[in-house]
């Protein structure tokens, strides 16, 4: 029976004379109404309960192993999206020094040289673009043909440069250590 079903019904036994059935009738119903509210807050309070078991069950979980999730604070390698840093050049570098690397993702998502040297800033030519993700990734030249890949191993030619220009985008990649302007590039010898 629902509230208006039961308003009705006290309706008719009003009309048939009885000047009580009317203060019952808003009784009921101012009765009928809190309990309704009463049962949305209960609602939203389980549901809210719940989310904050699951939620505190998922970070205090415990992986096989003994060892414990990684911590929600920042977001890892994998979910940062690599970029270059690009010079004011529209070709490759005709310097003629080598270096051997691999190239990988830093946790600011800059493309790096991953071996030789530490904290080598690869500046590419303007119009080299990377597409990918942090763990599998492609440089691609001005024309959108693969010139390197993520976790080949390459010579690239190029050489070093004392300062970053204002021209060259990509600053905050150039965090220390050495700046590389990029040559050709080839696969590893």
């Amino acid at each position: 029976m629902t509230a208006n079903d039961l308003r009705e019904m006290l309706r008719v036994a009003a009309a048939e004379g009885s000047d009580v059935v009317d203060l019952a009738e808003d009784a009921v119903a101012e009765r009928i109404q809190r309990r309704r509210i009463r049962s949305r807050r209960f609602a939203v309070g389980g549901t809210a309960l719940a989310a904050a078991v699951v939620l505190a069950g998922t970070t205090w979980a415990v992986r096989p192993g003994g060892e414990h999730p990684p911590t929600a604070s920042a977001p890892s390698t994998a979910d940062v999206l690599p970029r270059l840093a690009r010079s004011d050049l529209d070709s490759p570098s005709g310097m003629e020094a080598a270096l051997r690397t691999t190239l990988t993702v830093d946790a600011n998502g800059c493309v790096r040289a991953s071996s030789g040297q530490p904290g080598v800033t690869l500046v590419w030519p303007r119009g080299y673009t990377v597409r990918g993700d942090a763990q599998s990734f492609e440089i691609l030249d001005g024309t959108n043909k693969v010139v390197a890949k993520s976790g080949t191993p390459l010579d690239i030619g190029g050489g070093g440069v004392d300062r970053f220009k204002d021209t060259w985008t990509g600053r905050d990649c150039a965090t220390g250590g050495t700046l590389w302007l990029v040559g050709n590039i080839g696969p590893a010898r």
